[in-house]
């Protein structure tokens, strides 16, 4: 693991507008253990906007991590190179980033055509 990679307990995350355009820029998918840490087990995902990460001191154009822990949502900003390593690395959300990069590079494709 890279000193700059979060630790296994962290999750990656790169908030991107939905589709819809509604103002939400993403879903945090919860697994079932987390949803329980989190004090719902029905709760598999929480809704991302940008007022939400700014709230928490986030830049909602930069990739950040987050866990759940006694029941709360807990955020840091990690830089682009770091959600990169993470994608490279062999981790449980490695496949999750690695999506969200391949997502990402074929829209800034598709907006520059």
């Amino acid at each position: 693991m890279s000193s700059t990679e979060p630790g296994s307990e962290w999750r990656v995350e790169w908030a991107t507008p939905t589709p819809s355009d509604d103002g939400y820029l993403d879903n945090i998918v919860l697994s079932r253990e987390q949803a329980v840490e989190y004090g719902d087990e029905l709760v598999m995902s929480l809704r991302v906007d940008g007022s939400m990460l700014r709230e928490r001191g986030l830049d909602p154009d930069e990739p950040f991590a987050w866990k759940i822990e006694d029941g709360e949502l807990l955020t840091k900003q990690i830089a682009r190179q770091t959600f990169e390593e993470v994608a490279e690395a062999d981790r449980n959300d490695s496949y999750h980033a690695r999506q969200v990069l391949e997502h990402r590079a074929k829209r800034r494709i598709r907006n520059s055509q």
